[in-house]
């Protein structure tokens, strides 16, 4: 169990969905930087209120204003630039789903994760039934979790493939 960043969106889909115990089951704790938390705030009732029931987040400041700079020079969201941010600077997974984030997390040397990655690790590790990932996969989509068709066969696949 380690620690890990996370973007708003996965938090987003996983409270609506009421699993936010996925992330308990690989992580100790979820940092997220001061702009995350600002949008969580300002979201329905239900994400705030599981969120904040939530006790594994919490609120980190970045440090170094350098990377903040250089990574504000890419074409991406406030929350997406401070979570990137903050993971480099913490030498930390990041937890992102957007597409264009991922990309650029990825090519500055962040190990990235999404929802979809959070599903099959807790399958993987046995902490759900193969039924419950396939339900819970039907419950981030319909939560809004947008998957292509591509994507949806692959991690499809990929927990066939674990079957025990």
């Amino acid at each position: 169990m380690n620690i890990v960043i996370s973007d708003t969106t996965a938090l987003i889909i996983l409270a609506k969905s009421d699993k936010l115990e996925l992330l308990s089951n690989l992580f100790k704790e979820v940092f997220i930087p001061l702009a995350v938390k600002d949008e969580l705030d300002f979201k329905d009732d239900i994400v705030k209120y599981r969120i904040d029931k939530f006790d594994k987040i919490r609120v980190r400041d970045i440090g170094d204003i350098k990377i903040l700079n250089r990574i504000k020079k890419l074409n991406i969201d406030d929350r997406e630039i401070e979570a990137i941010s903050l993971a480099i600077e913490l030498d930390l997974k990041l937890i992102i789903d957007e597409r264009k984030g991922r990309i650029i997390a990825i090519n500055q040397g962040l190990d990235v994760i999404g929802v979809l990655g959070i599903l099959v690790e807790n399958y993987r590790l046995d902490y759900i039934s193969f039924d419950e990932a396939n339900y819970f996969f039907q419950l981030f989509k319909k939560n809004g979790l947008r998957v292509s068709e591509k994507l949806e066969t692959l991690i499809l696949e990929k927990l066939n493939d674990l079957k025990k």
